[in-house]
């Protein structure tokens, strides 16, 4: 039974149990948290662990969600992994420009849930990884909570060495050695919210920087 990992906030409780219901009978397991793991610190272990284990991750973005650092680490982390990310609109929400590129579908509509087309979406990265072999490998980048943590250190050094206090995720890649995807640096800004926070530097690129104390 393949496991199925959902990033959501928990005022979207309703859907979680309405797609827990909807998988089992499919053949798939739903990993989810249930508000306990977050009270402890071992918080983001737990999530990764759970990302690592799933064959997809769903993201149930509402305005909730998109406010969330743990929704945001979650999906950013499965990027940064390799995973496939499926988000699932709700509600009207800011969508980070992340994922506004990935193909979603639309829950927004209680009259008419398409419940069969997230069903067959499922089916579709299961085939793509079934075949003669084990999975694809992941992309470039931190694979592990270790892996993460090296990354925000190295932005941090370079950013200090060099007096900056942002820099694009383009000039990150040149600089950090090996080179690192945008999803990986949306991981580093997730998991160090006190210290990094998005940035978009001259001509609309896409960066990080750091938070001023």
């Amino acid at each position: 039974m393949s496991n199925i990992f959902l990033s959501y906030a928990q005022a979207d409780y309703f859907f979680a149990e309405m797609l827990a219901l909807k998988l089992q009978p499919e053949g798939f397991s739903l990993w989810r948290d249930m508000g306990s793991i977050r009270a402890g610190d071992d918080w983001r272990q737990s999530i990764e662990d759970g990302v690592k284990k799933s064959l997809a991750v769903v993201v149930a973005l509402s305005a909730q969600a998109a406010e969330s650092r743990y929704v945001t680490y979650e999906w950013a982390y499965a990027l940064g992994m390799g995973k496939t990310v499926v988000p699932v609109i709700l509600s009207a929400c800011c969508i980070h420009p992340r994922l506004e590129l990935t193909q979603h579908i639309d829950f927004s509509y209680p009259r008419s849930l398409p419940w069969s087309e997230l069903i067959d979406r499922l089916r579709q990265i299961e085939t793509e990884l079934e075949p003669d072999g084990p999975a694809p490998a992941s992309v470039a980048g931190p694979t592990q909570a270790s892996s993460i943590d090296d990354t925000a250190n190295a932005v941090l050094a370079y950013l200090n060495s060099h007096g900056y206090t942002m820099a694009s995720f383009d000039r990150l890649r040149e600089k950090l050695d090996p080179p690192h995807s945008a999803a990986d640096f949306d991981a580093v800004i997730a998991s160090r919210p006190t210290v990094f926070r998005t940035a978009t530097i001259k001509g609309g690129k896409p960066g990080l920087a750091k938070r001023v104390p």
